[in-house]
């Protein structure tokens, strides 16, 4: 999973949905007058055409109970979800790859395990766990591996600080380091420039990763660079358009809808 050609990749994320998309924000906030708004969908366009498109299905309790990724011409893929006494029983990540030439791939974490400061999901036939290491809603760290191989594994760790902004993030490798950030405002579903993994799970399971959204991030590497993000907010404070050049903000973008709880 680590990323290759990472500085085009970083200029075209917010167009594209791809696992690290998976999704780190929250599917709900809380808006004026306590009203709650829930996460609905986001559309994503490159040079004004429709390029990726994902949307969250929400059961009668108002919890997640699908979310749905479609990148054009790539892949469909489906999280479902599934409950027992309300709490998240398994999750189930089918991908359908459009090229013949790929592979499909279904996941079933049918064994979940939750503590106060952890989640383990496993996949006993597909050989994969899943491990969140969380404290207060912020995830700390995960671990991706092969059940089978426990030594082969995939990192992420964060740091932030006094205020539960996210300043770095190391990444299979990759390290990022984040700043400007648009305080008192509602998260960023598709994550604004955060670099990272697993975020539809963390939506799942109501994590995050930074308390604000930043507009900046800087790539610490061989190649590497600055770049920023520019966010548009409703009255309320949630993001309904995520733009990387504000002067050609009508071709390259991405806009979010949300439903009232």
């Amino acid at each position: 999973m680590k990323k290759q050609n990472l500085l085009l990749t970083i200029l075209i994320a917010i167009f594209i949905i791809s696992c690290s998309s998976d999704d780190g924000q929250p599917n709900e906030e809380e808006g004026p007058n306590n009203e709650v708004k829930l996460y609905k969908k986001t559309n994503s366009f490159r040079d004004g055409t429709l390029i990726s498109s994902k949307e969250v299905f929400y059961n009668s309790d108002n919890k997640i109970e699908s979310v749905t990724l479609n990148e054009i011409n790539y892949l469909n893929r489906t999280f479902t979800v599934n409950y027992t006494n309300g709490n998240v029983s398994a999750i189930i990540r089918a991908t359908d790859v459009i090229d013949p030439n790929g592979t499909d791939e279904t996941i079933n974490y049918n064994n979940i395990s939750i503590t106060n400061n952890s989640i383990i999901l496993v996949s006993d036939a597909s050989d994969r766990t899943l491990e969140i290491e969380f404290s207060n809603s912020f995830v700390n760290a995960t671990k991706y591996y092969q059940t089978s191989m426990p030594n082969n594994v995939f990192t992420q760790s964060f740091t932030r600080n006094s205020d539960n902004q996210l300043i770095s993030n190391y990444t299979g490798g990759d390290v990022f380091e984040y700043s400007n950030f648009d305080s008192n405002k509602k998260l960023d579903p598709s994550g604004s420039v955060m670099e990272y993994e697993h975020n539809t799970f963390f939506m799942i399971f109501g994590l995050r990763v930074s308390k604000d959204n930043p507009l900046t991030a800087t790539y610490n590497f061989s190649g590497g660079g600055t770049y920023s993000n520019f966010l548009e907010y409703d009255n309320q404070g949630y993001v309904t358009k995520v733009s990387y050049d504000a002067s050609n903000s009508t071709s390259n973008y991405s806009v979010h809808e949300y439903i009232a709880e």
